[in-house]
């Protein structure tokens, strides 16, 4: 428990002027980000860091952690409108949430999305406060071994979503992580699988392929309909549809905590981000699901249970990143470039050192979790006028916008090719029932898992046993053993 008087310090610091300014600059510009596929969190955060140079170190911080807690919600709303996810973490959002958009209810869908992202990441934070040191010790003894089991648990439990076909998205799931492993190896320097072609030596973008795989296909199904939603079926779209749909969302209370405890949870260990616990919390809340409530084809608990995931991992990220250092991704890795150019050293002196300024931080990012909310509703009501447009302008237009996109990345044409190319394979994928989403967890899986066998052969050698046998890994191998029985023999019974 912090110290009252270093809090109360801390408190006092937002009460200054610009505090509010550069909080509502970054929301927009993250909300903006998150919004265009192709651009990421860490793009716009690199894009803001040298704006930051000339700032105190608290406005300086909060106009960074204010665009990646923008980003984070608006990914979700081209997601659920145009199932074309702003961010990675926004593609299990897309699972129901564009399913309600094309049966008309897509103000519903955007008023439970923000009221999951709000609370998902306001909770998340609570737990930041209270429990920042025992996260990261949690944190901490999460080494190869225990990483290896929790990326096979992740796999599983994808597969387990799907009974019918569970070998096919395991299978989905294993190319994805080969397709990750294509650049420089980690351990000996050469490149693999490249093929000759410059732009694959630093590996496939998983953001692009993402985008792709998801994106591109629905523009595809959308040139036999004059419009994302049926014309009988359109609605009025207004801030008070919106806001109906976020008060829908609070009675999922029992789905909003569980998806901010595995958000908080997932969060604090590194590389495994949104993507990992927005999927792990929509299993969760699938298989205690009521009979009526059909995931997959537009149940409101499903976006609940991703979004509230999704913007938890921010405060679980935050809280590895303030303990040890330790980035939890691309875009957490910006904001600790971010502390150190305004001369704070991440780490356990951290709190001890700059007290008032880290515990002002963590209290502006509460705030910021109320704006957002507020700023989120009155720009998707805006955004949401985007399914009355026909597909012969809305399907050239975003085509476009994705191509920019991808070329913004890395400003290689490469990329908008490798873009359209898994665009393709998501149509193929989508055309004989192959698991899209399980293809896309390995390839944000499968650079890590390289690294992690590497530095696990490197720890354990050949003592296998020794290895899983450890307390956290020999337990997420065990849960993943009886998901797979559970499917199998569902399969069989089926």
């Amino acid at each position: 428990m912090p110290e009252v008087t270093v809090v109360t310090e801390g408190f006092g610091l937002l009460w200054d002027w610009r505090i509010p300014a550069v909080i509502l600059m970054g929301l927009a510009f993250g909300l903006l980000v998150g919004s265009v596929p192709g651009l990421t969190a860490a793009l716009g955060l690199a894009i803001a860091l040298p704006f930051t140079l000339t700032m105190d170190q608290l406005p300086a911080l909060m106009l960074l952690t204010a665009i990646y807690t923008g980003s984070l919600t608006g990914g979700g709303i081209t997601a659920i409108l145009m199932n074309a996810p702003g961010t990675p973490g926004a593609v299990v959002t897309a699972i129901d949430g564009y399913a309600m958009t094309k049966s008309g209810r897509y103000n519903q869908a955007l008023g439970l999305q923000i009221c999951a992202s709000v609370i998902g990441g306001f909770v998340g934070y609570i737990a930041l406060f209270f429990l920042v040191q025992p996260l990261s010790d949690f944190a901490l003894r999460f080494g190869p071994a225990e990483m290896l089991a929790l990326t096979i648990l992740v796999i599983v439990t994808i597969g387990s979503l799907d009974d019918a076909h569970f070998l096919r998205v395991v299978y989905s799931g294993v190319l994805g992580m080969l397709i990750a492993t294509i650049g420089t190896s980690v351990t000996t320097g050469i490149p693999r699988g490249s093929m000759g072609i410059r732009a694959l030596e630093d590996g496939v973008p998983a953001v692009l392929s993402v985008i792709g795989l998801f994106a591109i296909p629905e523009l595809i199904s959308l040139g036999g309909r004059s419009r994302i939603v049926a014309s009988d079926d359109r609605q009025k779209t207004s801030v008070r549809d919106v806001l109906n749909g976020a008060r829908q969302g609070l009675a999922f209370r029992g789905t909003l905590a569980q998806g901010s405890f595995i958000g908080v949870l997932i969060g604090v260990l590194p590389a495994a981000g949104a993507t990992m616990a927005s999927l792990l919390s929509y299993a969760s809340a699938r298989r205690r699901a009521k009979s009526n409530e059909k995931f997959g084809e537009g149940a409101p608990r499903g976006v609940v249970a991703a979004e509230s995931a999704n913007n938890a991992t921010e405060a679980g990220s935050m809280a590895i990143l303030l303990a040890i250092g330790i980035p939890g991704g691309a875009a957490t890795a910006v904001i600790l470039g971010g502390f150190i150019l305004h001369g704070l050293v991440p780490g356990p002196r951290l709190f001890v050192d700059n007290g008032p300024a880290i515990y002002g931080l963590i209290f502006g990012n509460m705030v910021q979790m109320v704006i957002v909310g507020v700023m989120a509703v009155g720009f998707a009501s805006i955004v949401a006028h985007v399914v009355r447009a026909p597909s012969s302008v809305l399907i050239p237009c975003l085509l476009i916008s994705i191509g920019c996109g991808a070329f913004s990345l890395r400003g290689q044409l490469a990329d908008v090719a490798i873009i359209y190319i898994f665009g393709l394979i998501g149509y193929f994928y989508r055309s004989y029932k192959f698991a899209a989403t399980s293809l896309m967890i390995g390839l944000f899986l499968g650079a890590r898992l390289d690294a992690e066998i590497v530095r696990f052969a490197v720890l354990y050698g050949d003592n296998l046993m020794g290895a899983i046998m450890r307390p956290i890994a020999a337990s997420l191998l065990a849960i993943a053993f009886l998901i797979t029985c559970a499917s199998l023999w569902g399969s069989r019974s089926r």
